[in-house]
């Protein structure tokens, strides 16, 4: 058994790297491929071959017949004969030879200069001369671009016009490539308004490039990936730039944005390494649906394959599973937008509620190859972590820790911990020409976690080419990106199968070492069993190096889509687009849990669960784009559209205990009858359908008018009365003050003020309209809840102003919104009435969320002499109130009378539960606590000194929602050195721990140890037991919570980064840019009062915030980064 075991082990270890390097090959073969495509338009040596076979034809039909199979143009005179007859038989023939053989017989004479054969009389040598001095005519150009302080650029394109000859300017801003005279070198730079400028006799061309107003900083994607002007936009969009993405990355990139934006918190999943997050815009807003934001790349929302993570305290391995935008590869985003607002993301509809993050990607550049390779390597420990005792040791020999001082044995928790590590490798070349441009990546992800075997593998593939199909007229882009995607043991929190639950309650008096030997030989069931000789004290606990070792949980995600879209120019002013995104995902899960584990999980023999999930979605857009400026001022943009949205998804597999023999994890090692043996199956089907438009009238680019419409067919709510339709509009109007009205320049050089009015909708759950049948045991039943015939999407109201100034120079910015939003129609399940026969509940419309807020940001960017500074601050604040829940007068489906609710329990977990009430806000968190008097005094038994529990009585221990948010962004430049740094605080909002309640009950924490230091726990005035106390107050789950009640207001630099990027000049023209860092995330806990950290979440969903059990602690990282490009 050993033996299979360790071969199994062997062979998936090389399966994995055999699998790699297939990937390797592929992404190699077809960044060649690329490549070449460019580059033929560039083999003009003489190693270009041809196949002919002509014969008795012109010579001049030859010549043509050579210029279509290559690059080459013969260039010749009247008196070249070209109307001669003449044969040819040429197969994969070099052109030189073709050429020799051509015309050894013949008066006529050719000589190959680069791209061009001039052909000439053997008598005319004068001829060919004149045609050859001048293509011969090259030279060295060198010079240096600065901006119009004199500053020099990094990284301008130089480029021969028509060519992909051309380089990129070094970190002292100079550049030298070889040209003409003739030719015309073109200067690009993104920010920067373009030159040209023709070489003649110069050897040497400085050139200063001077801000493009229109395009520094103030055009951004938008929704349908619609570039726009930030001074016409009027709702509020948030741009962040790649750099700020890879200068200290994540393995889920989305949380590099924590911090940066305002308007949005983010919560990175408890579940380590490349855990999804929970990612909301502007406050919750629906009671019982999504709350998250969509993600969109170039322009197409992407399916969210994650699966709901559990609402318990009981369990969750697999809750922590990625997310799919986490998949994507940090180094191919080009720049992300973020739309907090509903008007903004109103074009995607009931999908865009929540408010929308635009990813955009790179594309291939016109110019010569280009690689770039990046590496990122980061080292991790716990970040916070409760705090244990270590002087009291166990008492009886029992699992507690409530013995004698002094008694206790060396042990750390943290010693069970390995440093986690991150490694991403990230290749990429891009190469094209003025009509074709390609762009290939390859990225590799190797991640560990704290846990001993947790892990993460990942594997990115992306190809995308750019042509012009005609030029200026035809534009073809397409994508295609492969992920493959490995994790094992992705835990968040919970009870069971966590091995943190028996490593923080490890009595303190035994020895933990004989523990890490997990397994000890049985001879009654000869084979290694789980060395655990406490039993599982009602918690299901078991060795922690056991749980670690012998209890898998594996994710294996493919995922493959592919993006093609089609732009035809039929104006000037307007195009004609169309997009089609084909996203798959096969996805199997495992659990593998051995023999000898605790009989709560499986049978003597082991458990074993296999499941495949495949998820499809299909996507397709078409519009059309107006874009035409009037003489009289005005200006109209307008994108007029459809788009259909296709998600399917199925789910298989079977679970159950297996029978026979131990740890052989098989269907056939399963008991069909044993009612432990469980089939999996389900899936589902939706469908939107979508019209939609969006008209922009502007007036001498000093007043913008908005008005925007979308029409959706939604499958969820077919067969209801209303139909499957809803409409959404919203209207909104800007204005440049600063152009309208004379402002003093040098105070105030751009002020513009915005508001706008939305309507958007939240798509509600599928299958709701009519009673389907459930399988239960191969027998059909009917799910007996009332039809929702009358079923409606929820409905978001919101309105926003705001203002955006730049002033003193534009060296600050300032932008403000204040919103405020309303969201009706919210989804209760309510209980049957008791007439209703053979229903048990009914869905019904009810409810109103008021959320409103305001969002700053305020940017710094300046020079003092050679040093820069670049900061932004950023301040949210989002005040939410449950204006209603379920209304006097609301009618009750199943009866037909009058019904109402003002409160709802939507979260409970023991003593720990999350509660709704109108005229409260989402979020309220409520505990149990201890019966007292009606003075306030906490009851005391006489006899027995004890505490007891009022299981009468909930208080309310808080809201789990920030009172606001702030971020400061900083990065300090100085002759190649960057210094950054993101320092942010979140102030306000309650937490609770059962963790620490647990570890009181258990004598394991520090205030257990120093409540015995001081001779007890005040209760009342006078000292109690701690034992006894914590063994009521401490009970976990169950104990008393209200008082574990924690502020989660915390401070901390969260990421800083030192780097240098050396002169391009040291590298003699062999690399254009390297770059070395030093970076660390979490790398301080300024202020912190909670025994864990609050900015984690044990669930991306709405509820079951707020509840620390056991959560696998946030980790502080630190390592460096290598950043070079070719």
């Amino acid at each position: 058994m050993e033996n299979n075991v360790f071969q199994d082990h062997f062979l998936l270890k090389n399966k994995k790297i055999n699998h790699f390097f297939r990937i390797m090959k592929i992404t190699t073969l077809f960044l060649f491929i690329g490549i070449l495509s460019i580059y033929a338009e560039n083999s003009f040596s003489q190693n270009a071959r041809v196949s002919i076979n002509k014969h008795n034809i012109q010579l001049e039909q030859i010549l043509t017949e050579i210029e279509k199979q290559t690059d080459y143009l013969f260039i010749y005179n009247d008196q070249v004969e070209v109307k001669q007859r003449v044969s040819v038989d040429a197969k994969n023939t070099p052109v030189s030879q073709v050429l020799n053989n051509l015309f050894r017989n013949t008066d006529i004479n050719f000589i190959l200069e680069g791209t061009h054969i001039i052909l000439s009389n053997k008598g005319d040598r004068n001829y060919a001369q004149s045609i050859v001095a001048p293509l011969q005519d090259t030279k060295d150009i060198s010079g240096v671009i600065t901006d119009i302080n004199n500053e020099p650029l990094i990284g301008v394109s130089v480029v021969v016009k028509g060519t992909t000859n051309g380089t990129m300017t070094d970190v002292d801003g100079k550049y030298t490539v070889r040209a003409a005279s003739k030719d015309i070198l073109v200067f690009s730079y993104m920010g920067f308004v373009p030159k040209e400028m023709t070489v003649g006799s110069n050897t040497n061309i400085n050139i200063v490039l001077e801000e493009d107003n229109v395009i520094l900083g103030d055009v951004v994607v938008t929704a349908l990936g619609i570039r726009r002007e930030t001074k016409a936009l009027t709702y509020n969009v948030q741009e962040i730039k790649a750099e700020e993405l890879t200068s200290v990355k994540d393995a889920n990139f989305i949380n590099s944005l924590a911090g940066k934006i305002a308007g949005v918190q983010i919560n990175n999943s408890a579940s380590g390494i490349g855990g999804s997050s929970r990612v909301v815009m502007r406050g919750t807003k629906s009671l019982f649906g999504e709350n998250n934001a969509l993600y969109v790349i170039d322009g197409v929302p992407i399916l969210n394959t994650k699966q709901e993570q559990p609402d318990s305290f009981y369990e969750s391995p697999d809750g922590g599973d990625s997310d799919p935008v986490s998949f994507l590869n940090t180094d191919d985003v080009e720049s992300i937008s973020v739309l907090t607002g509903a008007a903004a993301a109103a074009l995607y509809g009931s999908q865009g509620a929540n408010g929308v993050i635009l990813i955009t990607t790179k594309k291939g550049e016109a110019g010569k190859l280009r690689v770039s390779y990046s590496n990122n390597t980061q080292f991790m420990t716990p970040f916070v972590m409760p705090k244990f005792q270590d002087r009291y040791g166990s008492k009886d020999n029992g699992f507690n820790s409530w013995g004698a001082l002094g008694t206790a044995k060396p042990y750390d928790p943290k010693d069970f911990f390995q440093t986690a590590f991150t490694e991403m490798n990230s290749l990429s070349a891009s190469v094209g020409t003025e009509t074709n441009q390609t762009y290939i990546s390859l990225g590799a992800m190797q991640a560990r976690g704290i846990i001993p075997n947790n892990d993460l593998n990942r594997i990115n593939v992306n190809i995308r080419n750019s042509t012009d199909l005609i030029k200026d007229k035809l534009m073809l882009d397409l994508t295609l990106t492969y992920v493959n995607h490995k994790d094992v043991n992705m835990m968040t929190q919970g009870q069971f199968h966590n091995p943190l639950l028996p490593l923080y309650l490890f009595p303190r008096g035994d020895d933990v070492e004989k523990y890490k030997v997990y397994e000890r030989y049985n001879a009654e069931r000869n084979f290694k069993t789980q060395f655990w000789p406490y039993n599982n004290l009602g918690l299901g606990m078991q060795n922690p190096y056991w749980i670690a070792n012998k209890e898998q949980f594996k994710n294996k995600t493919d995922r493959y889509s592919l993006t093609a879209a089609l732009k035809y120019n039929v104006l000037d002013w307007l195009n004609i687009a169309g997009r089609v995104r084909l996203d798959n995902t096969d996805n199997i899960y495992t659990r593998k849990i051995s023999a000898s584990a605790d009989l709560l999980f499986a049978s003597e023999n082991g458990y074993y669960q296999n499941r495949k999930l495949t998820d499809r979605q299909t996507y397709a857009d078409i519009l059309a784009n107006i874009d035409k400026r009037f003489d009289n001022g005005i200006s109209l943009t307008s994108t007029i559209g459809a788009s259909l949205m296709d998600m399917r998804n199925d789910v298989s597999g079977l679970e159950g205990f297996l029978v026979q023999v131990p740890d052989f994890f098989s269907f056939e090692n399963m008991d069909m009858n044993d009612a432990q043996t469980k089939a999996i199956q389900s899936g589902y089907r939706d469908q939107t359908q979508a019209i939609f438009a969006t008209v922009q009238v502007g007036y001498k680019s000093l007043v913008y008018l908005d008005l925007t419409a979308r029409n959706e067919w939604a499958s969820q709510l077919a067969f209801t009365n209303g139909g499957t339709s809803f409409f959404y509009p919203s209207v909104g109007l800007s204005s440049v003050l600063s152009d309208v009205f004379t402002l003093p320049r040098n105070v105030i050089s751009f002020m513009k003020v915005r508001g706008s009015y939305s309507e958007v909708g939240n798509a509600p759950r599928r299958y709701l309209t009519r009673n389907s049948y459930g399988m239960t045991n191969g027998s059909l039943s009917l799910i007996s809840f009332y039809p929702a015939v009358g079923l409606k999407p929820e409905l978001t109201k919101a309105f926003e102003v705001g203002t955006n100034i730049r002033f003193w120079k534009d060296k600050f910015n300032l932008d403000a919104t204040y919103y405020n939003t309303n969201t009706y129609n919210q989804l209760f399940e309510i209980e049957a009435g008791a007439s209703a026969v053979g229903i048990s509940s009914a869905y019904i419309n009810a409810g109103k969320v008021n959320n409103w807020g305001i969002e700053l940001s305020l940017g710094f960017n300046d020079k003092f002499g050679p040093v820069g500074w670049n900061s932004t601050l950023t301040y949210t604040l989002n005040r939410n109130n449950i204006k209603e829940l379920v209304p006097e007068g609301t009618i009750d489906p199943t009866t037909g009378e009058s019904m109402s609710r003002s409160s709802f329990i939507v979260s409970a977990n023991g003593s720990y539960r999350m509660e709704l009430h109108e005229g409260q806000p989402m979020g309220d968190i409520y505990v149990s606590t201890l019966r007292k008097d009606h003075n306030g005094f906490v009851h005391v038994d006489g006899e027995s000194g004890a505490v007891t529990a009022d299981p009468n009585n909930w208080i309310k221990a808080g809201n789990v929602n920030p009172k606001y948010n702030l971020g400061w962004n900083n990065t300090i430049s100085y002759k190649g050195f960057d210094l950054s740094f993101l320092i942010d605080a979140r102030v306000g909002g309650v937490g609770v721990s059962a963790t620490q309640a647990l570890m009181d009950r258990f004598g394991v924490s520090e205030t257990s140890a120093i409540a015995r230091d001081e001779g007890g726990i005040i209760v009342n005035g006078g000292r109690v037991n701690p034992e006894n106390y914590y063994a009521v107050v401490g009970g976990g789950t169950t104990g008393i919570l209200s008082e574990y009640i924690y502020s989660s207001t915390n401070v901390r630099l969260r990421e800083a980064s030192l780097s240098y990027t050396f002169p391009s000049k040291w590298f003699k023209g062999y690399i254009n840019q390297l770059s070395l860092s030093l970076i660390g995330r979490n790398l301080l806990m300024i202020y912190n009062k909670a025994p864990y950290d609050p900015e984690i979440t044990a669930s991306t969903g709405t509820y079951y915030q707020g509840f620390d059990y056991f959560m696998q602690p946030s980790l502080r990282s630190l390592g460096f980064s290598v950043k070079v490009q070719f």
